[in-house]
């Protein structure tokens, strides 16, 4: 087991490691509020929505984001999606994500979203949303950036998920929080995954739930016609994973009536041909990964289809939230 794996283990279940790096997690903490306290960011060339969390690692703001585009087009906003690009090497910056990119130029993440919304790169924030305005565009929605303090954002949501959304309650590295859990004051709403107990959030933040609905599967590589995965109740497949907390994939597998085995890999792992050939078939992985494999996968790699689906009153509120803002 690597660092990082021992480390989000203890993170969620305790152990001698994170308790020597309290010290590290309370300078964090410190450093992170006085960032919140003394940093004033400014407004980007077009209104902003971020969509973002307070731990490291997955917590469903991908396929949020990926909802809450869709439904703005829906309204008849355009909008773009503007993405730091982790891991990406893009040949310019900004650079707008084409559909049929690779996850080493676009990212797995960016895309993902690419194959449904457009999607552009820049570390800076304010770069990326200038050329997303300069294409046309009237919105900017960004998928992570809520502690991108340098952007003064119109509307931040907080996302939540699993059983404990927290953690351990402390700083890096000595816990998963990237800053003290009193910056969700500064989030104009929540959103919380159906695992998600109580939190002692602010009464007055508007708080929505939301759930990780299966809608089908393919095969890897065809984006032709989706099966019904029920049909493979009783069936053992190899659930292969590259992202921080696969936990809730394998549930939602369990929840199929799936027998799996875990094959893990780190989260935005690079997939290459060799990392599948020893991998026993059928082999099943998210969207996120499957984007990277597409190119080498074989006849039983199969992809688990997902999207986000927050209760009908968090549309309602984000409606007349961009629209007062537009």
């Amino acid at each position: 087991m690597g660092l990082r794996q021992r480390l989000e283990q203890e993170w969620y279940g305790g152990g001698p490691l994170v308790n020597a790096l309290r010290p590290l997690g309370a300078l964090t903490c410190a450093l992170a509020g006085w960032r919140r306290r003394h940093v004033r960011g400014r407004g980007g060339a077009l209104p902003s929505l971020v969509v973002g969390n307070l731990t490291v690692g997955g917590n469903g703001k991908t396929p949020l984001t990926l909802a809450i585009g869709r439904r703005m087009q829906d309204w008849g906003v355009a909008v773009a999606v503007v993405s730091r690009g982790h891991g990406a090497h893009p040949p310019e910056l900004p650079y707008r994500v084409n559909p049929d990119d690779t996850s080493v130029r676009a990212g797995d993440e960016p895309l993902l979203l690419a194959q449904t919304l457009p999607v552009y790169l820049s570390p800076r924030r304010h770069a990326g949303i200038a050329a997303a305005a300069a294409a046309g565009f009237r919105w900017a929605l960004l998928d992570d950036g809520f502690q991108h303090l340098a952007l003064r954002a119109d509307l931040r949501l907080l996302v939540f998920s699993g059983a404990r959304p927290l953690g351990n309650g402390r700083c890096l590295p000595a816990g998963p929080l990237r800053e003290p859990r009193s910056a969700w004051e500064q989030a104009d709403a929540v959103l919380l995954d159906e695992a998600v107990g109580s939190l002692p959030l602010p009464p007055t933040l508007p708080q929505f739930r939301y759930r990780l609905q299966v809608v089908g599967a393919q095969r890897l590589g065809d984006a032709g016609q989706r099966i019904d995965p029920r049909q493979w109740r009783g069936r053992r497949f190899s659930a292969v994973t590259g992202i921080a907390r696969p936990e809730r994939f394998l549930q939602t597998l369990k929840t199929l009536g799936v027998e799996t085995r875990l094959y893990a890999f780190a989260d935005h792992h690079a997939f290459r041909p060799e990392d599948l050939q020893a991998i026993p078939r059928p082999l099943v992985m998210t969207a996120k990964d499957a984007v990277k494999c597409a190119s080498f996968a074989g006849p039983d790699d199969w992809v688990l289809l997902t999207e986000a689906e927050p209760e009908s009153a968090f549309w309602d509120w984000l409606h007349s939230a961009i629209m007062k803002r537009s």
